[in-house]
């Protein structure tokens, strides 16, 4: 890929039907291949453009011919300067973060929702990690490695000690561009084992290897409530399914359980589990690490907990394999429903956006139904503050969090 100009009135032309103008009009930020008429023939297969319909510009952003995502918006009509916008954009996303508890990790930008579709930025302090998902953002990587350590110094008061790209996500694969890890800056040992404060807790990531961004902050919120009912049973048994790191085992632990099962079939994510268990001086008798298959696990398991965390990655990959994932959440919530002791809390997760809520909450009770089971809903959660969902983009509210209580036999 070339180098992006900065110059908006050398921006190729793209032409867009009817419907693709009314949803851009409306912030919707997309525009799908069938719905481009018209457009340059260039020699690059991604560059940013302007979105024209009837003569008039719509809307400025970038073009990859090889995914269906055609089109990716950043802002309406037509705009002065690229990296100036990246500027003003950046730093709009940073403050509505503030403010940010000294050393508290925190999501500075959440792609579309913070009005830069293919970019993600996870501040873990004094640490950063810079995502992107698409070819039209690989195109600004340059002046994002310039620009988001003086603006994170700028906004937060704290230097950048390391940055990592991670331009390594599955979806890459759509736009047909190449996945890549590169450290900007920092010693890539330390940022392999990087801490992540979370509200009195310290999770171990690896930010050049591990899953994602290397932790998964979405879930904080949830994280935090889950804590505050284990605190009501202090010598409680939790099991945390898909632990990754142990966001909720040892959220669980610091909070009073008396001791936490981990299952994973990644070796590297356990062994994040136990430098987590170490950072916050808990006793590795209070901890059990399985490595291995989660459904495997549960289907030989007869011990009974006091709270069960079912966080699996995405089941949904696409609208079309819907079905086959929904007997697969229904599977797996049945199976930990049975490791639950009366009286106890399940917590399901799915961070499938093609799961709607609704769809969500039925599997659950089908799955209870079917484990002749009662239940109360005693909890519904989303992502964290800093994932805002932008209204005109549905696709932004993805994770889901359901917390049951099993009410005991009638």
């Amino acid at each position: 890929m070339t180098a992006l100009s900065d110059n908006p009135a050398a921006l190729p032309a793209i032409v867009i039907s009817s419907r693709a103008a009314r949803r851009l009009a409306g912030g919707f930020m997309w525009v799908y291949s069938n719905e481009i008429e018209r457009r340059d023939e260039q020699h690059e297969p991604a560059y940013w453009c302007r979105f024209v319909h009837e003569g008039r510009t719509v809307a400025t952003g970038y073009f990859n011919r090889h995914s269906l995502i055609a089109g990716r918006a950043v802002t309406r009509g037509e705009v002065g300067s690229l990296n100036r916008l990246l500027d003003d954009r950046l730093l709009l996303a940073f403050s509505k973060r503030l403010p940010l508890e000294n050393g508290r990790s925190a999501r500075l930008v959440f792609s579309e929702a913070d009005l830069l579709p293919g970019l993600v930025i996870d501040f873990f302090p004094p640490d950063a990690v810079l995502q992107s998902n698409t070819a039209g953002m690989d195109l600004m990587l340059t002046r994002l490695t310039e620009r988001v350590p003086v603006l994170i110094e700028e906004v937060f008061q704290v230097p950048l000690r390391g940055l990592v790209l991670r331009c390594d996500s599955a979806v890459r694969r759509l736009e047909a561009v190449e996945s890549f890890r590169k450290v900007v800056c920092g010693d890539s040992a330390v940022l392999a084992r990087a801490e992540v404060y979370e509200d009195g807790v310290r999770y171990a990531a690896d930010l050049v290897a591990g899953q994602k961004t290397g932790f998964f902050l979405d879930q904080r919120v949830n994280r935090m409530h889950f804590g505050s009912l284990v605190r009501e049973v202090p010598s409680g048994r939790v099991l945390d399914l898909f632990c990754y790191s142990g966001g909720w085992g040892l959220r669980a632990l610091k909070e009073g359980a008396a001791h936490a099962t981990f299952v994973d079939e990644s070796r590297d994510a356990l062994a994040l589990v136990e430098r987590g268990l170490a950072a916050n001086g808990i006793a590795p008798e209070r901890a059990d690490l399985r490595h291995g298959d989660v459904f495997d696990f549960l289907a030989r398991c007869e011990d009974s907990y006091d709270a069960v965390v079912a966080d699996p990655p995405a089941f949904v990959r696409s609208r079309k394999n819907l079905p086959q994932a929904i007997k697969a959440y229904q599977k797996l919530n049945r199976l930990a429903w049975r490791r639950l002791k009366p009286g106890g809390v399940l917590f399901a997760c799915s961070c499938s956006y093609h799961l709607a809520e609704s769809d969500f909450l039925n599997l659950l009770a089908e799955a209870v139904a079917k484990e002749h089971g009662l239940a109360h809903v005693i909890y519904r959660g989303g992502p964290a503050e800093d994932h805002p969902v932008l209204l005109s983009m549905p696709e932004t509210s993805y994770l889901k969090c359901m917390g049951i209580r099993k009410l005991a036999a009638v």
